[in-house]
């Protein structure tokens, strides 16, 4: 088969309505036997079409049907595990071998700029490349491996998010897109982002995520890092939430009084990790570079005094990234500095 020869699908709707699917493909079809994949295409209000599909085999010789169905996430699996080990069968000769995907890693869907461009960093560590002189255990070299290269990743996305703080970017188009391809940034509470988005009707949030601990979503609303967080009121000897800050609380107020009503009318039923028990809220506004202590101790009072919602600026941020970064570092230069026999 020509894998460049344009390939046509016709998709149309399932007899059921809740599906759409193509004709099935063949993968074998001889005298003795067939074997065909069926696509499915399930649909999601919150994000695009899953992909399943049906592997139908049949014996033409006594009739037998057998069948398996596959969602997405087996899909990707066995795509995975189909080009590993079609990389190893291109070698002559039995052996263990270390599969790394290092050419166009950056055009792959699943794969991110930070981890192409990590990848480079991690061939040309001096840690790494002690681990591969000492180690002859391929699970803890591929272990190593992938810890280098995820503390190239998070360095990578630390050294933008403070590049673009620097040179002054101001449009939240650009934070909204760093947060939702960094979700660990607020944390390792977070597993990443949600594609749900509309809450209700005239709401949208910016970023939701999910709960490492509990599976909830908590929402992140971003502003400007060129806005006022707090100010200070000569008149009366204190600090108050600015203008900017003060009307994005009050939207985090609107998400959590509509995710509430929602769980209260039995709305959202499919999903209510997001509708029920009040999701917590953050925004993220203005600099904080330079500020005194009577103002970080202000910010932090003021926090205090709210339920279920806080307010942090983008270099508290960026200090919880570069804090973050250095753990994982310290953590794995411990690893690496075991004798050869290392712990998993």
């Amino acid at each position: 088969m020509d894998w460049d020869e344009p390939a046509y699908f016709d998709r149309r709707p399932a007899s059921s309505g809740r599906v759409s699917y193509c004709d099935a493909l063949t993968i074998r079809d001889n005298r003795s036997v067939s074997i065909k994949a069926l696509p499915y295409f399930i649909p999601h209000n919150s994000s695009r079409s899953e992909l399943a599909i049906k592997l139908i085999r049949e014996d033409k010789r006594n009739g037998e049907i057998c069948e398996i169905s596959l969602k997405e996430e087996d899909l990707r699996t066995l795509k995975r595990h189909i080009a590993q080990c079609l990389s190893v069968a291109e070698e002559d000769d039995d052996g263990r071998y270390l599969v790394l995907r290092t050419d166009d890693l950056s055009s792959q869907p699943d794969v991110s700029e930070d981890a192409a461009r990590a990848l480079g960093g991690a061939l040309d560590s001096r840690q790494f490349a002690r681990m591969v002189a000492r180690s002859v255990d391929p699970v803890t070299l591929a272990k190593t491996f992938s810890a280098s290269v995820r503390i190239g990743e998070l360095r990578a996305a630390v050294t933008e998010l403070k590049q673009n703080l620097n040179d002054g970017n101001t449009r939240e188009a650009i934070y909204q897109d760093w947060c939702e391809r960094h979700s660990w940034a607020f944390g390792n509470a977070y597993v990443a982002r949600d594609n749900q988005r509309v809450i209700g009707i005239g709401d949208h949030v910016d970023v939701m995520m999910q709960s490492t601990a509990n599976g909830l979503r908590d929402i992140f609303e971003l502003k400007r890092p060129d806005m006022d967080v707090i100010l200070y009121d000569e008149t009366h000897k204190n600090w108050y939430w600015s203008s900017a800050t003060a009307k994005a609380i009050g939207q985090c107020h609107r998400y959590l009084d509509t995710l509430h009503q929602m769980a209260q009318s039995g709305l959202y039923q499919d999903r209510a990790d997001i509708a029920a028990y009040h999701p917590r809220a953050v925004v993220v506004i203005g600099r904080s570079r330079g500020w005194s202590d009577p103002q970080l101790r202000a910010l932090h009072g003021l926090n205090s005094r709210m339920h279920g919602i806080s307010v942090m600026t983008y270099d508290q941020l960026l200090a919880q990234c570069e804090t973050l970064l250095r753990q994982v570092t310290d953590h794995a230069e411990d690893q690496q500095d075991l004798p050869e026999e290392m712990s998993a």
